[in-house]
């Protein structure tokens, strides 16, 4: 059965903890969009309801400090053009020679995330084919402080708000140990490695 058209609706407080912040996965999946044959959302344009790749192509996953972890959207535009910028932010920890090929060969594509909370089986995409995320920040810090990576990227165009999409929907990383720990199923059973 075909979804409906959004209806003007109350939208009341789903539980008394509503509120309480969520624990997230450690791993942020980040994926290509010039590597996704089939986008869409349902017609109240927020679920997702297909998320495929083209042949040979996958998400991979970047670890993430869980408390860093930060998904979200922020409305901006004038009148009759308002819209919404996603961002996705989060701190890597070291300063190995992975995450710095990943930035260097990353820092001008046109990127979606997917990130998932501890419990539950939605999770949060940000970005769009045509609205993507751009790595607008990824600083590196190694002193007595910290050994890190600040990454933060955020669309530069306005859009829709965030995507959820089930968890069956998400396309595995091809990291067994990663895609056992999000939960994601892998019927190709593949094995290559994340970061």
């Amino acid at each position: 059965m075909a979804e409906a058209t959004y209806q003007f609706a109350s939208v009341p407080k789903k539980e008394s903890n509503a509120g309480r912040p969520k624990g997230k996965k450690h791993y942020v999946i980040l994926f290509k969009w010039e590597d996704v044959a089939t986008y869409t959302r349902d017609e109240k344009g927020v679920r997702v309801t297909a998320l495929t790749f083209k042949a040979g192509k996958k998400p991979c996953a970047v670890y993430g400090t869980d408390s860093t972890i930060h998904t979200y959207q922020t409305s901006e535009g004038e009148d009759d053009a308002r819209g919404f910028i996603h961002h996705t932010d989060f701190e890597h920890p070291g300063t190995e020679i992975e995450i710095s090929e990943f930035l260097n060969n990353n820092i001008n594509e046109d990127l979606g995330t997917i990130t998932l909370d501890c419990s539950g089986n939605d999770a949060k995409i940000a970005g769009t084919p045509c609205q993507p995320l751009k790595l607008t920040k990824a600083d590196s810090q190694d002193n007595k402080e910290a050994a890190k990576n600040t990454i933060n990227m955020a669309s530069s165009m306005r859009g829709p708000v965030l995507g959820h999409i089930a968890k069956s929907l998400i396309t595995p990383t091809g990291s067994a140990e990663i895609d056992s720990y999000l939960g994601l199923s892998d019927p190709a059973g593949s094995s290559s490695s994340g970061l």
